[in-house]
């Protein structure tokens, strides 16, 4: 007889692969039958299909080609779990041995019996599952990890902060509020060594090695309450606090969130490539304006978010009057004004609530591009969230100016510190110092005007 030999690792049994195969081989020889093949699975808990490239397809291409005569397994409940497999074991004609015993297939009373001990391990399978989730349900609302892959930032307990991944996580926070691209954020991490925990699939050349940073998987950490000391579980985020510590505050977490859910963000990765877009205002409507071509190809221009019409302007001129205007304010001599703080001031709070009403106006603009919004309810809502963030930018005339501004007040040379500098920081100073906005530049212009360019600085 031509034994094939079926061994399965599961997640949650002890036996091994190896033990297995010693004592299913043992036996084969003790009958005097030959081993012809071995098909593994590892690593494969008992509620998880087996798919085409298994052992288990495998085995049954094999059984029914007539490569092997018998199936040997140490148990029913390695061999079968479900009676799809019953079925697709009996159509292949093959005999089944394990170490318990022999089943005969081709009888009535044979498959009767292993329909029933099949039934009992799904049974057993189930119940296990159920169990298992209660309990994973219970350690979630009271505060725990209930396991899994290793989240970035903590060790295997998923409880101890590993350093310096959270110093990773807190810079990413930060950076997406300044203006950072998750795919910039990913490329800093991979440039840092940092590998997620996810393995690469076979079609990669890699299998088996950690995945890189992607956009989409710094956006998963970023929208993860877990940072800010909350707990998930299901898709549900729980009142109850987590028993590991946060690395982000609340405020941050939430503003974070209203960045990244914004329908205006079209893609995941996508980086600001112009100095203005999302920061300078629309002079009619006041939604956020974007860059793109015009009718002149190639010609970079700005145009208001919310509609096509309200104004249309070529950037380069524009983007070259901000920075003039910029740089003779940090060329001043009263500029390290700029860097001082007022007593008192929830600085922090007020800017993370500026960003969530900023990505706000965004959304309303999205809406009445889809018509979700009409006219009127654009300007009101607009109005509304505009009187808020004027509100915020008054109050924050100080507010991260340290942070943005250290190292290019009081340089020797402010243009060249300027030119020095990322896109992404250079935007982040002029959305604490500014607030720029474009209004059209009328009928047949073709000079740029500076009096077409609004400029209001924080008080």
């Amino acid at each position: 007889m031509r034994a094939g030999i079926y061994l399965r690792q599961s997640l949650d049994v002890a036996e091994g692969i190896e033990r297995q195969r010693d004592r299913c081989a043992a036996m084969v020889h003790a009958r005097g039958w030959e081993v012809e093949k071995e098909y593994r699975d590892n690593d494969t808990s008992a509620s998880k299909a087996r798919g085409r490239s298994t052992g288990w397809a495998q085995m049954l291409a094999d059984a029914s080609d007539g490569v092997i005569d018998v199936a040997v397994a140490v148990n029913l409940d390695r061999l079968l779990r479900t009676q799809t497999d019953l079925s697709s074991l009996i159509a292949t004609g093959v005999a089944v041995t394990t170490l318990e015993g022999e089943l005969d297939l081709t009888s009535a009373s044979g498959e009767m019996q292993a329909s029933v001990l099949t039934a009992m391990a799904r049974f057993e399978v189930r119940r296990k599952s159920e169990r298992q989730i209660r309990a994973n349900e219970s350690r979630a609302r009271s505060g725990k990890w209930v396991g899994g892959r290793r989240p970035f930032g903590f060790e295997a307990d998923g409880i101890t902060v590993r350093e310096p991944e959270a110093d990773a996580v807190r810079e990413g926070f930060r950076d997406l509020l300044l203006g950072t691209s998750l795919a910039a954020i990913a490329r800093r991490w991979n440039q840092q060594g940092f590998v997620t925990g996810q393995a690469r699939q076979a079609r990669s050349g890699h299998a088996g090695e950690p995945s890189p940073w992607r956009a989409d998987a710094v956006r998963a950490v970023l929208m993860n309450p877990r940072y800010a000391g909350r707990v998930r579980y299901k898709g549900e985020t729980l009142s109850a606090p987590a028993r590991w510590p946060a690395l982000v505050d609340a405020a941050t977490f939430e503003a974070v969130q209203a960045v990244l859910q914004n329908p205006a963000r079209r893609s995941a990765g996508r980086a600001p490539t112009h100095l203005l877009t999302g920061i300078a205002l629309c002079g009619v409507c006041g939604a956020t304006a974007h860059a793109g071509g015009n009718a002149r190809q190639g010609v970079r221009a700005y145009r208001c978010s919310a509609s096509s019409g309200h104004f249309a302007r070529r950037a380069e001129p524009v983007e070259e009057y901000v920075t003039a205007v910029i740089l003779a304010r940090l060329a001043r001599e009263d500029a390290r004004e700029l860097l001082q703080r007022s007593p008192g001031v929830d600085t922090e709070g007020m800017r993370l609530e500026a960003v969530g009403v900023r990505a706000r106006l965004d959304a309303l603009a999205v809406d009445f591009a889809d018509g979700t919004l009409t006219a009127s309810q654009l300007r009101a809502a607009t109005e509304r969230l505009r009187t808020r963030l004027n509100e915020l930018e008054t109050r924050l005339a100080d507010a991260g100016r340290v942070d943005v501004l250290g190292d290019v007040v009081g340089a020797p040379d402010v243009a060249a510190a300027w030119a020095s500098l990322t896109l992404d920081r250079r935007r982040a100073i002029i959305a604490t110092l500014m607030t720029v906005t474009l209004h059209p530049p009328g009928r047949g212009t073709r000079t740029f005007r500076p009096e077409t360019v609004g400029i209001d600085w924080a008080r």
